[in-house]
């Protein structure tokens, strides 16, 4: 019997036994670590717990702690320091982050569970130990929530004091799954998990380049893992960072992905369009220069195109020697441009590259030479309404050039813009008006005032009115011709030119009384307007004052106007 008693009280001392602490718990805690962070002045904003989940330093913890923060530093269980490196993934919603330390060496870990998980399941609150301790609490999963297939949002009956947010949840296997959480109603006997597993998930994308979730935090963000993602969001931040801090940005880039032309070649872009910005001094500005083509030199031993290698040389040469006429270097010249687009074309004869060296050409003022480099890319896939635009601009160029093959070459532009036109035709339009006016072609000039006219919805100036009005004087519209310059003058009667053609429009009709109400307007705001003088002269004349007509004339001979002396042997001699 008293075996029997003995055996009893043995069995009931069991449970004591399988709350000791599992063995993996004391390889565990080394992973275990504190998360300080800090504003841009290295005040101390927040400390709060995590755990990293890779041996290169990739850890998880709360995203609240790392906003507004400048940076941060992890401290280990051994006491070992670590700075923060950057910022790889966040969700504001469910307050977590995850980050990336920056180690010298490969750190313990906690390896992640598989899920879902089931209810009752047994778990392990690991707190943050130095020295030979090794704290933890006990509980079990109480409940469960789909976060995210497949990962859970966990309710634990772990009771959590402040200090331990986001400490690990682990298994019986000593593999983690949540980081922990206050219950946000203030109960003390339970606690909240978010999914590891969904935080390892987070990753920051081109997207979020303008994102608050990101832009809250000031410490660096991690590129994506995709090579094409990654250089959109190096794009995007292009706009939004100043030439320091961009610089920054793209030698992380570069850093990131050493085997990708990209980087390089939009950093020796950097280098030189902002060269001015980044040097202390005017004499540094020549290093910028020499480290962009070095920078171009890196980018051709990552290239599969040779052409190109030499193409983007002589593009980013352009653009320096066209905006800064005082460089002196001979790496920099226009020439050196066109030689290295010239070998770029012996390679491989590409419509982008005729299309420089048209740019080339026409800044040189060699049009015809534009004209025909321009021609081979509207030859060509690469054909665009800007293409078309050039090529008609160095036809204008050209000595002896058809008006009707300029027209031609804007008719191809407006029509590469697509139907119905579009608004971002009209320029090609106002420049089309020109030369139809030139040829007299009134009737097509005006249709073409008119699209231009819906194109801007309306919203046209001054200028707009008076060139329409000249084109219906022409055509002999004189009723809309009246109505156009009247328009003119109402959005601005301070020119006397409005007035003078108001008065022009009137002699056509044969309303001399207005006519010299016109001329008097125009020359009360511009007394020495000597065609105005001309104009009074006609009307008087037309009235059978001569005498009146007379005076006028000779005023209008004082003041140059070229066709005073005529007017004056024909009608006062």
């Amino acid at each position: 019997m008293k075996k029997l008693i003995l055996l009893i009280i043995c069995c009931l001392s069991l449970p004591a036994v399988a709350q000791k602490t599992p063995k993996w718990m004391e390889k565990s805690k080394k992973a275990v670590i504190t998360i300080t962070t800090f504003d841009k002045n290295d005040r101390k904003l927040h400390t709060t717990n995590g755990f990293f989940i890779g041996e290169d330093g990739e850890a998880l913890s709360g995203y609240s702690a790392f906003k507004g923060a400048g940076k941060a530093t992890v401290t280990g269980s051994d006491g070992a320091v670590y700075r923060v490196a950057s910022i790889i993934g966040a969700d504001d919603l469910y307050d977590v982050a995850r980050f990336k330390v920056a180690v010298d060496k490969k750190v313990p870990f906690l390896p992640l569970a598989s899920e879902p998980l089931a209810v009752n399941t047994p778990a392990y609150l690991l707190l943050f130990a130095q020295g030979k301790e090794t704290p933890f609490k006990e509980g079990t999963i109480s409940e469960i929530s789909k976060l995210k297939d497949p990962y859970g949002y966990y309710r634990l009956n772990i009771l959590l004091e402040s200090g331990q947010e986001n400490a690990p949840l682990l298994l019986s296997s000593g593999q983690v799954f949540g980081l922990a959480q206050q219950d946000a109603s203030g109960k003390k006997e339970q606690s909240y998990a978010v999914s590891a597993g969904y935080v390892k998930s987070l990753n920051v994308t081109p997207a979020d380049a303008f994102n608050s979730v990101y832009t809250n935090i000031g410490i660096r963000k991690a590129w994506p893992a995709d090579i094409e993602q990654a250089s959109v969001s190096l794009f995007l931040l292009a706009a939004s960072q100043d030439a320091a801090t961009y610089l920054e940005t793209l030698t992380d880039f570069i850093t990131a992905f050493p085997r990708a032309e990209d980087g390089y070649l939009a950093r020796a872009s950097h280098y030189a369009a902002n060269r001015k910005a980044l040097a202390a001094t005017p004499g540094e500005e020549g290093v910028y220069l020499e480290r962009a083509l070095a920078d171009i030199q890196a980018a051709a031993r990552y290239s599969k195109k040779q052409g190109d290698v030499h193409y983007n040389l002589a593009k980013l040469i352009y653009g320096v020697a066209t905006s800064d006429t005082i460089v002196t270097d001979n790496n920099w010249t226009i020439g050196a441009a066109l030689a290295a687009l010239v070998k770029a074309i012996e390679v491989e004869d590409l419509p982008v590259y005729r299309q420089l060296e048209g740019d080339i050409y026409f800044y040189l003022g060699e049009f015809p030479s534009a004209y025909a480099s321009y021609m081979k890319v509207n030859e060509s896939s690469l054909a665009s309404p800007d293409s078309y635009y050039f090529t008609a601009k160095a036809l204008e160029n050209i000595p002896g050039a058809q008006i009707s093959d300029i027209i031609a070459l804007l008719d191809s532009a407006v029509l590469r813009m697509g139907t119905p036109t579009p608004p971002g035709a009209a320029p090609y339009i106002l420049e089309r008006i020109e030369f139809k006016t030139k040829l007299s072609l009134y009737d097509e000039a005006l249709e073409d005032f008119d699209l231009y006219y819906t194109l801007a919805g309306g919203q046209v100036n001054d200028n707009f009115y008076y060139f329409r009005e000249q084109a219906k004087f022409h055509k002999g519209d004189m009723k809309g011709a009246l109505e156009d310059i009247r328009q003119a003058i109402r959005q601005n009667g301070q020119s006397p030119a409005y007035f003078a053609e108001e008065a022009a429009i009137y002699v056509r009709l044969q309303q001399y009384g207005e006519a010299l109400e016109s001329v008097r307007k125009a020359l009360d705001l511009a007394p020495d307007f000597g065609a105005c003088y001309r104009l009074r002269g006609i009307c008087y004349i037309r009235m059978d004052r001569k005498d009146e007509a007379c005076e006028a004339f000779g005023k209008a001979e004082e003041l140059n106007d070229p066709l005073a002396k005529r007017l004056i042997r024909e009608h006062c001699k």
